[in-house]
């Protein structure tokens, strides 16, 4: 049997399917094409050796929570994008999506230019808000006559199968003013459209603009939490920031709930919302997040990747199959595309990711600075999207990919 790409030997990890053991990966027109224990190599146009002690073969990673429009934001002026292949396919990850980074005014940036152009496959949740982080202020939504449904309706009908789910962020003084108002809102417009609502909680600027009313805020959130359907996303569950489920009473039981009727609970830690303590309690009363993501920025492109907010998880105490599982399968199915993408299955689409695990005394730290250790370290070697081949970059930090250690 001939293949375009064997991969040979690699410990082959995809919990969502149950598997874990020694198998090779046969490649053809960019589809994976046999799957068992020696498949040969004599017919191969290219062979991958994924035998090194470490390395294991997962389906390819999923970042349901990044922002990727890159070019679509005037530099100096909004928050950023990062290229999507920087962060997607020359990091290990063959799904990204963009988690809102532009309303409706210029969400047409995505079919037009950012799609097309990426080699990672790229998901677009629109901004509930019309400009979205396109403006200076890091608060998405002023108004709520910035919430414009007529507008996102006529973008949907002519964009057809672009928009795959709303994005709310509940930070800014509309949140403490119409903050039920503004869920209602934007869930309406999900409803409306037949896609997910995500919604971002935990407001980190709140102290310093000086509106910050925790016991209000806590108010919107228990709302929020009490009103998400099944499908929709919680993002951020593990901010220690004001906002959050960590300080909310009853907020455990709240998730739980939540989560009961089928709402996905995502950990995207970006650079200010991944409280350690928070992830532990969290963990130890059973509240895992089905999803880890990155909320990547250009800002934070040089602080960590997928790999390491994986890394981050292992260290409060998730084993090796989870965080995989929490990336992958469980990913595929919040975005909903459990259907063709998160496992290593015959004649699905060949999105593979070889990676290296390293044991090793790591160190992290979290939104408020607080550090912690980890025994594990994860690097991307390989990736294939679509059967696809390419390198991984050089790593976010100055000495590559691995967290940082005591020698560092």
């Amino acid at each position: 049997m001939t293949f375009d790409v064997l991969i040979q030997g690699g410990r082959v990890l995809d919990p969502g399917q149950g598997l874990d053991s020694r198998l090779d990966i046969g490649i053809r027109a960019g589809r994976i094409a046999a799957l068992g224990e020696d498949l040969g190599n004599a017919g191969a146009s290219r062979v991958i050796d994924a035998g090194a002690p470490g390395r294991i073969v997962v389906p390819g990673l999923i970042d349901v929570h990044a922002h990727v429009a890159h070019g679509a934001i005037t530099p100096g002026v909004g928050m950023e994008g990062c290229d999507p292949d920087e962060i997607g396919v020359r990091s290990g990850v063959t799904t990204v999506a963009d988690a809102g980074s532009v309303g409706v005014a210029n969400v047409g940036v995505f079919p037009a230019y950012i799609q097309p152009n990426a080699r990672t496959r790229v998901v677009c949740y629109l901004n509930i808000g019309s400009f979205a982080h396109t403006m200076p202020s890091l608060v998405d939504v002023h108004s709520l006559s910035e919430v414009d449904a007529g507008a996102i309706a006529k973008c949907v009908a002519a964009n057809p199968g672009v928009v795959e789910g709303i994005k709310l962020r509940l930070v800014g003084p509309v949140v403490y003013s119409h903050g039920e108002d503004l869920v209602t809102s934007a869930k309406k417009v999900a409803r409306q459209h037949g896609v997910p609502l995500m919604v971002h909680i935990g407001d980190r600027g709140a102290t310093r603009r000086g509106d910050g009313d925790p016991g209000r805020l806590a108010e919107v959130t228990a709302f929020l939490l009490s009103n998400l359907d099944a499908g929709d996303i919680l993002t951020h569950l593990c901010t220690p920031n004001v906002g959050g489920v960590a300080a909310l009473s009853g907020g455990e039981d709240l998730l739980r709930q939540a989560r009961s009727r089928g709402v996905v609970l995502d950990a995207a830690l970006g650079r200010g919302n991944f409280g350690f303590e928070v992830a532990c309690r969290q963990r130890e009363a059973g509240l895992a997040p089905d999803t880890i993501s990155t909320d990547l920025t250009s800002h934070g492109r040089d602080f960590q990747s997928l790999v390491e907010c994986m890394a981050k998880f292992m260290a409060v105490g998730y084993t090796l199959p989870e965080v995989v599982r929490m990336t992958t399968s469980g990913a595929a199915a919040a975005i909903g595309r459990s259907d063709h993408i998160g496992a290593i299955a015959l004649d699905r689409e060949a999105d593979v990711t070889i990676l290296d695990v390293a044991e090793g005394d790591f160190r992290f730290e979290d939104t408020d600075g607080v550090e912690f250790s980890g025994g594990w370290g994860i690097a991307p070697v390989h990736t294939l999207r679509a059967g696809e081949l390419f390198a991984p970059h050089w790593g976010p930090h100055p000495w590559g990919w691995l967290p940082a250690t005591g020698r560092n």
